[in-house]
């Protein structure tokens, strides 16, 4: 793949993502603007935040607080196939060439499940903060 070809393509990786970041990350503001407005409010007697105001202080806050590296654990998964390679019989290295290829399909399957998952997780508090908002 040619280079202005490799810079396209991350390109259009880039923005893929962030259409589907958005709408996620909107969808959390939602649901961290209800929770401070059910409880928050009266609990610590403090204004009400609108939608966009939470947005906002979400966004800051990923800004201000890293998420934890994950290099040690890519590191730890690299170093891996040379020490199963190392293990492996000359005449199953050819076996092993091909199962060490993963399919392409299988980072998208794995970030749609992360995307799937924070969903369901958001709509899940959402309503059971609703329930616990009406008992409280």
């Amino acid at each position: 793949m040619a280079t202005d070809e490799k810079k396209r393509f991350s390109l259009w990786k880039w923005l893929g993502v962030m259409l589907i970041a958005l709408p996620v990350g909107i969808f959390t503001a939602l649901v961290a603007e209800c929770y401070w407005n059910w409880f928050a409010v009266p609990s610590l007697h403090v204004s009400e935040l609108s939608f966009l105001q939470m947005l906002g202080i979400l966004w800051l806050i990923q800004l201000l607080i890293p998420k934890p590296s994950s290099n040690a654990d890519a590191n730890r998964w690299i170093l891996l196939p040379s020490v199963v390679e190392l293990c492996v019989p000359e005449e199953k290295q050819q076996a092993l060439a091909e199962l060490k290829e993963p399919p392409p399909i299988a980072g998208i399957l794995e970030n749609f499940s992360l995307i799937v998952g924070q969903i369901a997780s958001n709509a899940f508090m959402l309503a059971l903060g609703f329930v616990l908002h009406i008992f409280v």
